[in-house]
């Protein structure tokens, strides 16, 4: 597995002899109803290109090709979206075709199929047979509509070869969901106002996961209220030093009036004193006549 990695790497600059997709698989046209999936799929992915798009060891890529066996004519699938952790994803999207595991030694960690009328049923059957033949660790199917899979949201994990089911859950608000541990993302399915809509959540952290104009109008949103609460604090600062400068000076104020009520009282004393030192003498002198 590591050598095949290893010698893909290295010989990411020459010419590789790679038969065309097109030529492995009869039909590469997309589904007459494929608008029904184009909403679901643009947006899960392109929230995973948000998460992963800076990391140069993840592939993420939407509706491409998957080769699983490339000596064996026809053994390829496209998935409507997958991840792939721990090879060269610059090399694989600037030099391939497609995606080849026999080439790159990994897996997809995560697959996804969402749902149409027309693909339903081979999602369901022999496209899940091929995700666990070809070692997918997790297979997970969305259908916002609930109609072609008669479920919203199933996440399967590979153990043993075989899938079995993700735990699911559901919120007292009606949300069901589950959680993927190959990207550490909770799927979340969710109506409002009578449709069905798709949310990503970080498992850990458990803050909601946007895509990428939704990350910038986010950062944009908080960039906002940061300015605003510096200024409410400079307003706020601004407030307590007049509050301190107006208490400074009415302190001032009243020492200044204890100060001329202090004087007033000596001036009164020194002229009590004059007064009795006055008395004293006009009776000394009438006792000496």
């Amino acid at each position: 597995m590591t050598t095949r990695h290893t010698k893909a790497a290295s010989a990411t600059t020459a010419a590789i002899d790679e038969t065309p997709w097109y030529d492995l698989i009869d039909d590469p046209e997309p589904p007459e109803d494929a608008m029904q999936q184009a909403d679901t799929i643009l947006y899960v992915m392109s929230i995973l290109q948000a998460r992963y798009g800076n990391d140069p060891n993840t592939l993420r890529s939407e509706q491409s090709n998957v080769v699983y066996d490339s000596e064996i004519r026809g053994s390829v699938v496209a998935p409507d979206g997958y991840v792939v952790f721990g090879v060269d994803a610059r090399a694989i999207e600037r030099d391939r075709r497609s995606y080849r595991i026999d080439e790159w030694g990994e897996p997809p960690a995560f697959v996804l199929e969402v749902a149409s009328e027309s693909t339903a049923a081979r999602d369901l059957t022999e496209k899940r047979e091929i995700y666990a033949r070809m070692g997918a660790r997790e297979y997970w199917r969305l259908d916002k509509r609930t109609e072609y899979y008669g479920e919203p949201l199933v996440g399967e994990r590979l153990v043993d070869g075989e899938y079995r089911r993700c735990e699911l859950h559901v919120e007292a608000n009606g949300d069901i969901w589950s959680r993927s541990e190959a990207l550490g993302v909770d799927f979340f399915f969710r109506v409002e106002e009578g449709a069905g809509r798709f949310l990503l959540r970080d498992s850990i952290t458990g803050k909601w996961l946007h895509n990428l104009p939704e990350e910038i109008a986010a950062h944009a949103g908080t960039e906002v209220a940061r300015q605003a609460e510096a200024v409410a604090r400079q307003a706020a600062e601004a407030r307590a030093q007049t509050e301190a400068v107006a208490r400074q000076a009415a302190e001032a104020q009243a020492q200044a009036a204890e100060a001329a009520r202090q004087a007033e009282e000596a001036a009164r004393l020194a002229s009590e004193a004059r007064n009795r030192e006055l008395m004293a003498e006009i009776e000394r002198l009438r006792r000496r006549q």
